[in-house]
């Protein structure tokens, strides 16, 4: 999915370690909600939380294992006190919530920092931003949520009545 590149980025905190994602793809952020277990889900799926009557996938990416390259990982975020937040982002038709603390808007317009510092793996960041002192990866969306499982994401609008619905609908 194209996500309109305006320079306003949504940053968050995954422990102590920064990240960011694209502000067009945050519908909201609130207080973390309650969150029930999914039987036999992934461990980096913490469950599903309702938002406006709607069951929301919630991702813990403090253990989603594949994200993290070195010695920066937090460990879960579920039961850590800075993972107060749930930012929603739309992708797609899907809404997912990613776990996260200290979230905060954050301009593109940082200098560009070392990405092995960041401590995640390069397969997940775009580039790494140095932003008020401080290390941000700026988080690549289209990968790091089909790596979740997440399908991927058609610009709204793109489908045809019919196209791909059997039902012709």
């Amino acid at each position: 999915m194209s996500v309109p590149d305006d320079g306003r980025l949504i940053g968050f905190h995954l422990g102590q370690v920064g990240a960011a994602l694209p502000l067009g793809i945050v519908r909201e952020v609130t207080e973390r909600p309650r969150v029930v277990r999914v039987p036999g889900a992934h461990p980096f799926v913490s469950g599903v939380a309702l938002r406006g009557g709607v069951a929301v996938p919630v991702y813990d990416l403090g253990r989603f294992e594949s994200l993290w390259s070195g010695g920066e990982h937090p460990g879960p975020l579920g039961r850590m006190a800075d993972a107060d937040r749930l930012i929603v982002c739309d992708w797609g038709e899907i809404a997912l919530g990613l776990l996260g603390g200290r979230v905060d808007l954050v301009e593109d317009g940082g200098e560009e920092g070392e990405e092995r510092r960041c401590g995640m793996s390069g397969n997940f960041v775009k580039r790494v931003l140095r932003v008020r002192g401080e290390t941000i990866a700026l988080l690549d969306p289209d990968r790091l949520f089909a790596s979740l499982g997440v399908p991927a994401a058609e610009p709204r609008g793109r489908r045809e009545a019919g196209e791909d619905d059997p039902a012709g609908g």
